[in-house]
């Protein structure tokens, strides 16, 4: 198949998106071409009237014109977003939804309201991993291991975890992701605490591998920040479940409904209250085979089921299913 990936048009981590899911496509086989809606309108037509595309497919759609998928679907030409953003911005990916022929969703109960706002072609696609990125790594001495590690954006309730952390334990944090140092002001000087900013993928994999329990926790869906005033609940794992999986690493991850329904008990342990939390990190902080034979297991998952590759399989397939004719 023929397919024309438009770049979300964000920085950071959807970079390493928008990489990951071009060669992937060309990996399996598919020819794929990568283009940015910066470069106008003008060169879209450019490239659709040289490449022919069966398929052109981008993430969130938050900042593609309407010209562009307007222009696009006058020529009959099969249109799909991957809204990686739900359902902190469902009030805007819900009004594009009807821009193009499939959604696909990383949310299920995001899933249930464009389903019931009528949308014919909607599927729940959590996002993959790169285990080419993510992958067990040499650690380093045992001396300059953490005990603790979260990455990740300092909401509310993370901010309160790492100062549980720090006033009821000895047990060293480590946290990554910006704002992070704004908001641990008082703990400055303390040395059972590191801070490292924003860090590349390949960074953060290895951070990964140089802590005993990565914490993971979710987005509150009723971030003041967001733009979600339907209230809606997000049910599903997020993306760095994969990615510390991948890694080899273990994790303690915040209960989400929908968990059970990629990993089992034995292959990933979650939490929901701040007791639970604090009695698994002494539980598994003192038992490293559990840790590891849990962290193997959740590798070997993750390895057979949620790379890209089987995401862009999965989204290739689904097109190809819904009965249209392709050249290749």
């Amino acid at each position: 198949m023929k397919v024309l990936y438009i770049t979300s048009g964000f920085p950071g981590i959807y970079q390493f998106f928008d990489n990951c899911i071009v060669n992937e496509m060309n990996n399996d086989d598919h020819i794929c071409k990568s283009f940015n809606h910066f470069q106008g309108i003008d060169s879209l037509k450019l490239i659709v009237l040289k490449f022919e595309p069966d398929l052109v497919f981008t993430l969130t759609g938050f900042i593609l014109p309407k010209e562009m998928t307007d222009w696009l679907r006058s020529k009959n030409i099969k249109l799909a977003v991957w809204m990686t953003e739900d359902p902190y911005y469902m009030d805007t990916s819900i009004g594009l939804a009807s821009h193009y022929d499939y959604v696909f969703t990383i949310d299920s109960s995001s899933l249930e309201v464009y389903r019931e706002k009528g949308h014919p072609n909607v599927y729940l696609l959590p996002l993959g991993t790169d285990p080419n990125i993510f992958s067990p790594k040499p650690n380093v001495d045992e001396q300059q291991i953490n005990d603790i590690c979260l990455v990740g954006y300092p909401y509310p309730e993370r901010i309160d975890i790492i100062n549980l952390l720090l006033k009821e334990t000895s047990y060293t944090v480590q946290v990554v992701g910006g704002n992070w140092k704004d908001n641990l002001l008082q703990w400055s000087e303390n040395k059972q605490l590191k801070i490292i900013d924003w860090s590349p993928p390949d960074t953060v994999a290895y951070y990964y591998n140089n802590a005993k329990i990565i914490l993971n926790t979710h987005r509150p869906h009723d971030l003041a920040e967001n733009q979600n005033s339907m209230g809606i609940i997000n049910s599903s794992i997020n993306n760095r479940t994969f990615d510390v999986a991948a890694s080899g690493a273990f994790q303690l991850i915040s209960y989400k409904p929908d968990l059970r329904n990629y990993f089992t008990e034995e292959e990933m342990v979650s939490f929901q209250k701040e007791e639970d939390l604090l009695n698994k990190i002494d539980h598994f902080m003192k038992h490293k085979e559990e840790r590891k034979k849990i962290a193997v297991s959740a590798r070997e998952k993750v390895l057979n089921q949620h790379t890209f590759l089987h995401r862009t399989k999965e989204i290739i397939s689904t097109v190809k299913e819904s009965g249209i004719d392709f050249l290749a």
